[in-house]
């Protein structure tokens, strides 16, 4: 099949991966994949792949604007997106292309492919909403209008990525698993051989978090009879992150369990960098990952590392497969036996984490995410 992936997000890190595992797998299942993109996109990546520009503009990014900036901005690309969306009907159906693939949206695509002539295309549609959350007051209740206003177009079809498959009886709405992220880029050293220290890592733009800092101090004082060595990345979106983000790494910079790295890692440099790593730790407080995914677990897990994760990152994958601990951040005295137990126990229970990690890449794989997508084109194409 041919397939459009129309990609209109200015890429950071998330939708990079994404994407390259996206391709990968249309590719290796003898697919024409595509990108449909903004003139003069700034890709990130070579994903080996054609490449169609878009009328309507460049792509925009509001990454550390400020409130008035950051408003304006919205604005501009809301307009933007309904041109690029109009485009890419025509020169999908000019052109023969058998599906349309929106990677990465939110309800601001579902409202701008109603004010586009994307809704009325030829060539079946899938929007996938793989990053947004609902648990903010009024989101929910947002997305649920749009999708009834998009009920009446037949080739469209709205996709949530999210192991909690929340939402039920929406006839044009239905939930694709998130994929593990593998290795692609380079050759992974393989399971954990019993080395010391244990490298612990936070990776990713660094959030101000209360479950964070609590647990960093477990880490930083605890009696671990496995050594450990904990690599947080320092890279943030916002002010508050950043203020929040100096305040950590002046209280542990002399402790030798720490180590800080300000380097702004993908791809390759990326993937090393939890290849280095034995555990990884997804530990945030908000209620987003209940509705989406982490991509940080899904990203660890692909690359075959145990996690220590929150209550509410994600709770169905240890729920259902046993591929590291859930950390209670009420109790701090059990938070920390718990820690400990985990730590001085990994090495043994490691066959235990890799064989469960094993299982559940047969469920969460970007080969599901594919076939959920074409399964819809299939469908709607017309004979």
């Amino acid at each position: 099949m041919k397939i459009a992936i129309l990609e209109t997000v200015v890429p950071t890190g998330h939708e990079v991966e994404y994407d390259r595992g996206l391709v990968q797998e249309l590719l290796d299942t003898g697919h024409d994949p595509v990108f449909f993109v903004p003139q003069n996109y700034p890709f990130k990546a070579d994903y080996g792949i054609n490449v169609e520009y878009l009328k309507g503009g460049e792509a925009i990014s509001y990454r550390k604007a400020g409130f008035i900036k950051k408003t304006v901005l919205s604005i501009t690309r809301e307009l933007r997106r309904r041109r690029w969306f109009s485009h890419a009907k025509d020169m999908a159906e000019s052109k023969n292309y058998d599906l349309i693939v929106i990677p990465t949206a939110t309800p601001r695509y579902l409202k701008a492919l109603l004010g586009s002539r994307l809704c009325y295309s030829k060539v079946p549609v899938i929007v996938n909403m793989q990053v947004f959350s609902f648990e903010k007051k009024g989101r929910l209740e947002q997305f649920l209008a749009l999708a009834k206003k998009l009920e009446k177009y037949p080739n469209v079809h709205i996709t949530i990525t999210s192991p909690n498959h929340a939402l039920s009886n929406l006839p044009n709405v239905s939930y694709l698993d998130p994929p593990f992220y593998v290795p692609s880029l380079i050759k992974p050293k393989g399971p954990y051989d019993g080395h010391e220290p244990l490298i612990i890592g936070l990776y990713g733009f660094y959030r101000h978090d209360l479950n964070t800092r609590l647990l960093f101090k477990i880490l930083a004082t605890s009696s671990f009879t496995t050594p450990i060595k904990l690599i947080m990345q320092t890279v943030t979106n916002n002010a508050q992150d950043e203020k929040s983000c100096r305040e950590i790494v002046e209280m542990y910079k002399d402790n030798p369990r720490f180590t800080f790295t300000s380097a702004y890692l993908s791809d390759a440099t990326w993937q090393k960098a939890l290849d280095d790593t034995d555990i990884i730790i997804a530990p945030y407080a908000s209620m987003q990952y209940i509705y989406t995914y982490s991509a940080m677990c899904f990203n660890a897990l692909g690359f075959e590392k145990p996690v220590i994760l929150s209550p509410t990152v994600n709770p169905e994958v240890l729920k259902e497969y046993n591929v590291g601990i859930s950390l209670d951040f009420d109790d701090e005295e059990r938070l920390k036996k718990r820690i400990e137990k985990f730590i001085n126990t990994f090495q043994e229970q490691y066959p235990n984490y890799l064989n469960e990690i094993h299982r559940a890449h047969e469920r969460y794989s970007f080969k599901k995410v594919v076939q959920g997508m074409l399964n819809f084109a299939q469908k709607n194409t017309s004979p």
